[in-house]
């Protein structure tokens, strides 16, 4: 495997696991705020601030920004899409508890 594509791909993987471990502990307790979780996805993407330090080379550094970029949008929309089907759920028995 080429070396330098060996480098992205582990730097990419790190970062991926960093931030979704990041992303998973600040929401431990559940995400019950689709503002508040679309706000820590955009601060994910908007960060400059670098998830893996030694990782330094360029071609490292362009798989972690990759790798958190994959890992927040993911769990943004995992997440988006369970909280979606629970306002659903929720809109469809409130409607159906006032009819009867």
């Amino acid at each position: 495997m080429n070396r330098e594509f060996q480098q992205y791909r582990f730097a990419r993987i790190e970062a991926h696991n960093v931030t979704r471990a990041r992303l998973e502990s600040q929401f431990k307790d559940g995400i019950t705020d689709l503002e508040r979780l679309e706000k820590a996805i955009e601060q994910e993407l908007t960060e400059t601030t670098k998830c893996a330090p030694w990782r330094r080379s360029e071609i490292e550094q362009i798989g972690c920004r990759d790798g958190a970029r994959m890992a927040a949008l993911e769990f943004f929309w995992t997440h988006r899409q369970e909280l979606q089907r629970e306002v659903c759920t929720a809109i469809e028995t409130s409607s159906h508890q006032r009819r009867h």
